[in-house]
């Protein structure tokens, strides 16, 4: 008879070596009742052609900025002080105007032209084992490599297709593109013009993400604060649901308690922090697989499995 064999080490129960207030997530992920959501700062870990790095939306800004050749003087000083504010929205979608024609290009080749590797971070992330994953990033590097995991077995969702809502009552594994993706530039929400049209056109995904915020956790990881879209909904859900549990924003150690304050009160996120370490954020690998081992700690039910031995 074939036994399964559990990990050597899976009895070592990892919780004590985890980020202050991280075990908190640990029943819910190991029980597949979270929304696990990425951004930018997820994809920063991937590297392509020439070493280079996907960029963050204020490095993507201030290239666009080097292509708009024939802008005058006065107009490149007022995207670049909006970009100082970040008014990131206002800033990109002038620059879009400037570019024109040339906005699908360079936006590819920005997020898809150096052929981004997978990252550690992608892995560790992918070995939580949500079932849902949302995805604020264009690039794809994270979908290549769950399909390739899963054999093609996950369903990629764009909030803007028919049946969105799936991933609520489905049973299989889907991520879901908040954004859009580069197979459609036309539909990518970047702009603030993007932003308000998608709201009142696809108001059905973002009744199905009101429903997810009231039955899964949120948990956000290389996120920024300063998403429109989630924001709003996470404010309106704050205020409308006073009593429930929190979600939770990753971030690295040094936001102020301030912030750490505002976030929960208006938008019900409990920031949880880890030590990055160096400045490719390797903490943040490391406090993710411990997580995992905790998590899988607690999927095996391992107490009981000692008491029958």
């Amino acid at each position: 008879m074939i036994r399964f064999k559990l990990p050597d080490d899976l009895f070592d129960d990892p919780s004590d070596n985890l980020p202050d207030g991280w075990s908190r997530m640990v029943p819910d992920i190991a029980e597949r009742r979270v929304v696990i959501v990425i951004g930018s700062g997820v994809s920063r870990h991937s590297s392509g052609s020439g070493g280079k790095r996907p960029p963050l939306w204020k490095e993507f800004l201030e290239q666009a900025i080097g292509e708009c050749s024939d802008i005058n003087d006065a107009d490149r000083d007022i995207i670049k002080d909006a970009i100082s504010k970040g008014d990131y929205l206002h800033a990109c979608e002038w620059l879009k105007k400037e570019l024109d024609s040339r906005w699908t290009s360079f936006l590819r080749d920005m997020f898809q032209k150096p052929k981004y590797e997978i990252s550690d971070l992608h892995k560790a992330i992918h070995a939580l084992d949500s079932r849902i994953v949302f995805s604020l990033n264009f690039d794809d590097i994270y979908e290549r490599y769950v399909r390739h995991e899963e054999r093609g077995t996950c369903t990629i969702k764009n909030y803007y297709d028919d049946d969105v809502e799936e991933f609520l009552r489905g049973s299989g594994r889907y991520i879901v593109k908040v954004h859009g993706s580069l197979d459609s530039v036309s539909k990518l929400i970047f702009t603030q013009k993007d932003y308000s049209q998608a709201r009142v056109e696809n108001s059905k995904f973002y009744q199905a993400f009101d429903a997810a915020l009231l039955n899964y956790t949120f948990i956000f990881i290389g996120c920024g604060i300063s998403d429109p879209d989630i924001s709003l909904i996470l404010e309106n859900q704050k205020f409308l649901y006073q009593e429930q549990n929190p979600h939770f924003f990753i971030t690295s150690k040094g936001m102020s308690s301030y912030h750490k304050h505002s976030l929960r009160e208006n938008r019900n996120l409990k920031v949880l922090e880890y030590d990055p370490i160096d400045d490719d954020h390797i903490g943040l690998v490391n406090a993710l697989n411990l997580l995992n081992k905790e998590v899988e700690y607690r999927r095996y039910d391992v107490e009981k499995y000692i008491q029958a031995k």
